[in-house]
């Protein structure tokens, strides 16, 4: 590619009356190439982005309907959310109440990845998007779990959260010089590891989960709320974290491919499964949510709201699903 280009260094640097030596030449003929690039970046870049904007354009397009129910979708879960956060605030004991304060945030996170899915989706990445509901699955069993056991189940994850704030603390201080950070005081290293000593009692192998359902491991966790059936799913959406080796025919991007290709970019194939997935996952979360304590008989929330949220959200997410259909077996 650069072939012409390292001659033609090569002959300016012996015409100047010297004899360059290889590193000379690689370095000056990167620099005329580095300057090149720039010289024409922004219209490369601009054709770049252009070209993006206009696949999303006509992605959201093609798949307008079945965009529209899972917006609808998200944008219901979080008012249901909302809605529920108004009926316990206004009790004092809900306030400050670590099992709904935990299912609030993981709630929150859930919303918040929706709207990651969604736009990896519309932007043509549904490996991506099939990825990120690794972490919303992962968040329902979570729930399931501390919804089951209760607040001893919440205050125990609140403290798992000190202590892998306390390891995250003594990674970073390992590392922090090497990579030119700012290092903690030694105050604050012992605070962090006192806390982790008083919550593990020295206990290395501690879990939140382990005195509840006998085991730390997403696994076994995912059978203990029988949610074991998914595991087919999560362990393909596991391969698009981790550095495995698969065949590109294997991503959801290329469900409708007809030859065999190395896919680098977006894709407008593959779309249902990321978003129906995710339309039943973020369902479970908002349903665990806005249900907490109503089997406890002395609890004093109205429930009807969450009643009825729960039965267009159920309802959304058999739409979802739907009209992924719809469009795939169109475009198919």
């Amino acid at each position: 590619m650069f072939e012409d280009l390292l001659e033609e260094v090569k002959k300016q640097l012996k015409e100047n009356d010297s004899n360059p030596d290889y590193e000379t030449i690689i370095d000056v003929t990167a620099n005329a190439i580095i300057e090149d690039i720039h010289s024409n970046e922004k219209e490369k870049v601009s054709k770049v982005v252009s070209e993006n904007d206009e696949f999303i354009k006509r992605n959201r397009e093609k798949w307008s309907i079945a965009f529209q129910k899972l917006h609808a979708l998200r944008e219901t879960a979080l008012q249901a959310g909302m809605n529920f956060q108004k009926q316990f605030c206004k009790y004092d004991q809900y306030q400050t109440d670590e099992l709904i304060g935990v299912l609030m945030r993981q709630h929150a996170n859930a919303c918040r990845i929706s709207s990651e899915i969604i736009h990896l989706l519309e932007g043509g990445y549904p490996d991506g998007a099939i990825a990120r509901w690794r972490t919303l699955y992962e968040i329902v069993i979570v729930c399931l779990l501390i919804k089951k056991y209760g607040r001893p189940a919440a205050v125990d994850y609140i403290k798992y959260g000190i202590v892998k704030n306390a390891e995250g603390i003594n990674e970073y201080q390992k590392t922090a010089n090497a990579m030119g950070l700012e290092t903690f005081s030694q105050e604050e290293i012992d605070f962090a590891n006192k806390q982790k000593q008083e919550i593990t009692n020295g206990d290395s192998g501690w879990h939140w989960a382990r005195k509840y359902a006998g085991a730390s491991k997403i696994e076994k966790l995912r059978e203990h709320v029988e949610l074991d059936k998914w595991s087919h799913n999560y362990k393909l959406a596991s391969r698009n974290i981790h550095a495995d080796y698969y065949e590109m025919s294997n991503l959801y991007g290329m469900s409708d491919a007809k030859n065999n290709m190395l896919l680098v970019g977006q894709s407008n194939s593959g779309l249902t499964e990321p978003a129906h997935f995710m339309a039943i996952s973020l369902a479970q979360i908002t349903s665990i949510f806005i249900t907490t304590y109503m089997e406890d008989e002395s609890h004093e929330l109205d429930y009807l709201d969450s009643l009825l949220f729960l039965k267009v959200i159920n309802n959304y997410v058999k739409e979802v699903g739907e009209a992924f259909i719809d469009v795939q077996n169109t475009i198919r």
